[in-house]
């Protein structure tokens, strides 16, 4: 019970006094799942039924006993010779039959002694059971509690030197805070910025999330996000409460409180009064770090992008299917054609001979199209190796000219030829 006492300070709250900083930021946020009602007591002894209570408190007999006079009336002298099997017996008894209950068990079984005798990795199971950080908005209480959890472990996180305000930003990324901060949050970066620019100071990490805490940061970005970049990476894995198995993926997946999983575009980051800004807040920097200089340079651009339309870039011509090599499918697709080539082109078909020839033309029989090969059977292929390349010296080419024209044209044997030249 003096322990206890130990524990709550002036406000009321609970504080933890374990020496290492992973074991107090486990005790503070198991305390602060039941203060948000994100858990209950009951969570907690279906977790660690008193089988494992008492089996962690096995070289505890002064606790085994507090906690079985409390829960079952036995006396103090009694529940201390008995062994840590008899009062796991004797408390589950207990809750079966209604004579305690989960939170009379958890008021005795103090904040610190749960982290200090029981399994890290089992607490961190029991934390993050529900897996609070994929709660949809629309769940609003729920998720006002995941919120709150969530921003009290970066909180916490910090204050127990687990994370740094580096890594913090660095888990979420420049752009993405550029990109999901409202201006008015983007502002008070770039004025901090400035600020310390005419103090020659240098703008950290740790001045851009003073104007940016945790509690503000979890209303604009993505809860799961927070969690698969921070926590769990920086925090679980790297402090031993959870263990990586191989194989894993960081899940990107649409997660119902995702708005918009997208880094800021470069059209966003990039104009030129922006980074006008942003330039002018990072420049009085000085020794400023990359990670916060880079966010100001951003938040000034994204600003400047956010107060501006984007030009609609112009639309270009799609190119056809066969691209360069198309086949012409009328002469205005090679060359182009004058008004006069037109106009003797009409009044040769208008003709007697034009209308000679496309009457002759119209009265040749057609070639019926091959017919279809039967299912299953290949269709031949050339062999272009007995395609002809060259062609026979008696060949005469004639001159598409000479079809509309009948003044005498050189053959390409340098003969004079007429129409009477054409076969």
């Amino acid at each position: 019970m003096q322990d206890q006492k130990k524990e709550i300070t002036k406000e009321g709250t609970r504080t933890s006094t374990l020496s290492k900083g992973r074991e107090r930021f486990l005790a503070h946020v198991i305390e602060h799942g039941f203060e948000v009602g994100r858990r209950s007591p009951e969570d907690f002894v279906r977790h660690f039924p008193p089988t494992l209570i008492m089996e962690g408190l096995r070289d505890q007999p002064k606790l085994r006993a507090n906690i079985l006079v409390a829960a079952t009336g036995v006396k103090e002298k009694v529940a201390i010779k008995k062994s840590w099997e008899s009062c796991a017996d004797d408390l589950q008894i207990a809750l079966d039959e209604g004579e305690t209950d989960a939170t009379s068990v958890m008021k005795v079984f103090v904040m610190d002694d749960r982290v200090r005798y029981l399994d890290a990795k089992l607490l961190w199971s029991y934390v993050t059971e529900g897996e609070f950080w994929k709660i949809s908005p629309s769940r609003q209480k729920e998720y006002a509690a995941a919120k709150s959890h969530m921003a009290f472990m970066l909180a916490r996180a910090l204050d127990d030197k687990l994370v740094t305000h580096a890594d913090i930003v660095e888990g979420i990324t420049v752009e993405e805070l550029a990109s999901r901060l409202p201006k008015s949050e983007l502002g008070k970066i770039i004025k901090g910025a400035l600020d310390c620019g005419k103090r020659n100071a240098p703008f950290t990490e740790t001045d851009l999330l003073g104007s940016m805490p945790p509690d503000v940061l979890v209303n604009y970005m993505p809860l799961f996000q927070v969690w698969d970049s921070i926590i769990e990476t920086k925090i679980a894995f790297e402090h031993g409460y959870a263990v990586k198995k191989k194989g894993d993926k960081v899940d990107t997946g649409d997660h119902p409180s995702a708005t918009n999983n997208t880094l800021a575009s470069s059209s966003s980051l990039g104009s030129t009064g922006g980074m006008a800004a942003g330039g002018m807040a990072a420049g009085g920097m000085g020794s400023g770090t990359g990670a916060a200089a880079g966010l100001a340079g951003s938040a000034g651009a994204s600003a400047s992008a956010s107060m501006s339309n984007d030009d609609d870039s112009p639309a270009t011509a799609n190119d056809d299917d066969f691209g360069a090599f198309a086949p012409p499918t009328s002469r205005t697709q090679t060359e182009k054609v004058s008004a006069k080539d037109m106009k003797d082109a009409k009044d040769f078909k208008d003709s007697k001979d034009g209308k000679d020839k496309a009457a002759a033309k119209g009265s040749r029989p057609k070639t019926p199209p091959p017919p279809i090969p039967p299912a299953g059977v290949a269709k031949p292929v050339e062999d272009p190796s007995t395609w002809s390349q060259e062609f026979d010296e008696d060949t005469e080419f004639v001159d598409a000219a000479d079809l509309l024209d009948e003044e005498p044209t050189i053959n390409s044997k340098g003969g004079l030829g007429g129409k009477e030249s054409v076969v």
